[in-house]
């Protein structure tokens, strides 16, 4: 009886859940119908400014668990189909791209710019200014961050690409179609076609037969 009571209890006072981060900026993604999202998070830190646009396009097929992050109102996520995405770390302020057929395994962080000045005088002041915006507007860190010396650059995944665990994935690099990149690799410049590359710097190690095309 107790357990009948229980469940009438909790139909007529259902628990309040917060939406998901994805329910929340639906608006914001363009996702085909039969790709599947297992587990995903998106993080706009400054909300107030985002544009009327698709911030993250998925294609068809691909199977995502990963966490996208746009710091500021700039920035976009592009992945194309059949993409399988085992747990990765979008961080964008200007644009990411990964083509078809692309596999990236867990632990994995893709960053397009360099968030700092690698200049002190130009970055002396950024931990103050995030200090004084973190107490002043609620914990948004964000809001008078000095951009202006701040390096940003695309990033393109090409095709039949497959990149191991833990690797880092830095601002203007093309890693390029068919590649393989070794697990805890920091990739810091373009990788040739059909080739492995591992380590930090991640370099060119084995050149790969190219895929017949069918």
């Amino acid at each position: 009886m107790k357990a009948v009571l229980k469940n009438i209890y909790r139909l007529l006072y259902p628990e309040k859940r917060e939406p998901s981060s994805v329910e929340k900026y639906v608006n914001y993604i363009q996702k085909e119908e039969d790709s599947i999202l297992k587990s995903v998070g998106l993080r706009f830190d400054r909300e107030e400014m985002l544009e009327k646009r698709p911030y993250l396009t998925i294609g068809k097929r691909c199977l995502i668990t990963a966490s996208f992050v746009f710091e500021t109102e700039k920035g976009e996520v592009v992945i194309g189909d059949n993409v399988h995405i085992g747990g990765a770390t979008f961080i964008s302020r200007n644009k990411i791209e990964i083509k078809d057929d692309v596999t990236l395994a867990w632990g994995i962080t893709v960053y397009d710019h360099n968030s700092h000045s690698i200049h002190w005088e130009e970055r002396k002041n950024d931990n103050h200014q995030c200090y004084e915006d973190y107490i002043q507007y609620n914990g948004d860190n964000l809001v008078n961050k000095d951009w202006s010396n701040v390096v940003s650059k695309p990033i393109l995944i090409e095709s039949k690409v497959w990149i191991g665990f833990n690797v880092i994935i830095l601002k203007g690099v093309t890693i390029g179609e068919g590649s393989v990149i070794g697990a805890g690799s920091v990739v810091a410049k373009d990788i040739p076609p059909w080739s492995v590359a591992v380590g930090n710097p991640a370099e060119v190690i084995r050149t790969l037969k190219k895929a017949a095309i069918r």
